[in-house]
């Protein structure tokens, strides 16, 4: 369902406000305003990550909100794709199964790749579960530009994100501004 942010109304003086001029200009800006895209989702299922440290894409199986209908729980389950255009804001989030061996990183993607400044990474010196979150803000153009949240870890060997619970594998994603 696509949506185009209204543009706020613009009156020459002596000209009267109608019904409709309202309608097309102050009650669509506002009904905006109070609805605006909006997504959440996480996994349910765990997700293997081979231990090459290679950024993934996580697989988010289950929406808690989605607003305006750019995710799906079928196909490509780790993206949401803004149908308004605008500035979001995203944040993404994984757990880590106890492991002390190599380093795990996340960051946000847009339309595949890394969005600057959004990574986060350590190195799990303890054997403990660990989770980690990271946001920043996207630009999307509302018809073909993906959010995503990603994951790489080192430990030398393949290693399962959690699914359930807090430690699920999450995006959410807020609309800004236009």
């Amino acid at each position: 369902m696509a949506r185009t942010v209204p543009v706020a109304a613009t009156v020459a003086p002596g000209q009267f406000i109608t019904g409709a001029l309202w309608n097309a200009q102050v009650a669509a800006l506002n009904s905006f305003a109070l609805a605006v895209p909006v997504f959440s989702g996480y996994a349910t299922t765990v997700q293997s990550i081979a231990g090459a440290n290679v950024m993934v894409a996580l697989n988010l199986d289950t929406e808690a909100l989605d607003a305006d209908g750019g995710h799906s729980t079928v196909t490509n389950t780790s993206r949401y794709t803004p149908t308004v255009p605008g500035l979001y804001f995203a944040i993404g989030s994984v757990g880590w199964p106890a492991n002390n061996t190599g380093d795990r990183r996340l960051q946000i993607g847009l339309n595949g790749g890394g969005v600057v400044g959004s990574g986060t990474s350590y190195d799990p010196t303890t054997g403990v579960t660990n989770g980690m979150q990271t946001m920043t803000t996207v630009s999307c153009n509302g018809t073909t530009d993906y959010i995503e949240v990603m994951a790489a870890q080192a430990s030398g060997g393949n290693l399962s994100t959690i699914a359930g619970g807090i430690f699920s594998p999450s995006l959410r994603v807020f609309w800004i501004s236009r």
